[in-house]
């Protein structure tokens, strides 16, 4: 059966037989879209995000391992959970790590003059070239 609109066979490529070729696919056919998962998407509660540290944390537990307490989880699913969503609320800020970052600020600062000076050329210093941005700025 021909499809006569857009859709995953004709990716909106015109109207007609559905026959319409993409650069490199020849006259292949294209797949049918996957299907969805069955049910609503689960969404992680308060209970679930402080098993998921503890057991990362505290445990040292694998992410295969910590998928068996999650059902309907994939390992995957939790480690993206756990390092964007968890990870940076548990860290905690010291003194020592406060300076390491305006340490690393100031020699981030520093390089990046001497960086932009040797792509100006000309024999600009960094110091010339903070200054005049300064200026045009």
């Amino acid at each position: 059966m021909a499809r006569t609109g857009p859709g995953p066979g004709n990716l909106g490529m015109g109207m007609g037989t559905g026959s319409s070729s993409i650069s490199g696919l020849g006259n292949q056919p294209m797949p049918a879209p996957a299907a969805r998962p069955r049910g609503p998407k689960l969404k992680f509660t308060t209970d679930d995000d402080q098993l998921l540290v503890d057991l990362k944390e505290n445990k040292a537990l694998t992410w295969k391992q910590i998928a068996e307490f999650f059902p309907g989880r994939s390992s995957g699913t939790l480690q993206v959970r756990y390092c964007t969503k968890l990870k940076a609320k548990t860290t905690q800020w010291t003194d020592d790590t406060v300076m390491r970052l305006r340490n690393a600020m100031e020699e981030y600062e520093q390089d990046r003059w001497k960086i932009i000076a040797g792509k100006v050329g000309g024999g600009f210093t960094a110091a010339a070239c903070r200054e005049k941005s300064k200026e045009i700025q």
